[in-house]
């Protein structure tokens, strides 16, 4: 497999997903805790922090998106440093969806970080050796 393909086929996708999932998490768990809020199901005082946490862990998603779709020029060059930085985040990707699974068994649903997160980092490191330039 060449570096071409590793960009296109695997760290395009997971760097979309990244994105999408971000901007969907924001909207959706803001406006869900915003009627929370409103039922009373989550105390007044809490209000502000959990609906900044949740608006703020979307962005770092499509944060990381974003800067795995700058990456992708040098990971086409072959780029060992663009290679290492798209593979921590990706192994960061997937502990995250494991970490969720083990937090919520009843939901595999987040297993799909893990794959994701596998997306981005397998290929780089099963075929490390096309990244030869700094």
């Amino acid at each position: 497999m060449n570096r071409r393909a590793i960009a296109n086929f695997c760290a395009i996708p997971a760097a979309l997903f990244l994105l999408l999932i971000g901007i969907l998490h924001s909207i959706v768990n803001v406006s869900g805790l915003r009627r929370a809020l409103a039922r009373g199901e989550i105390a007044a005082r809490f209000g502000e922090p959990v609906l900044i946490n949740a608006a703020f862990s979307g962005l770092f998603l499509s944060f990381l998106g974003i800067f795995v779709l700058l990456l992708l020029p040098g990971l086409r060059s072959g780029s060992r440093q663009a290679g290492r930085v798209v593979t921590a985040i990706g192994i960061f990707v997937g502990a995250l969806g494991i970490a969720g699974y083990i937090w919520v068994p009843t939901k595999p649903l987040v297993l799909i970080f893990l794959f994701f997160g596998m997306l981005l980092a397998a290929p780089i490191l099963i075929w490390r050796r096309e990244f030869t330039n700094p």
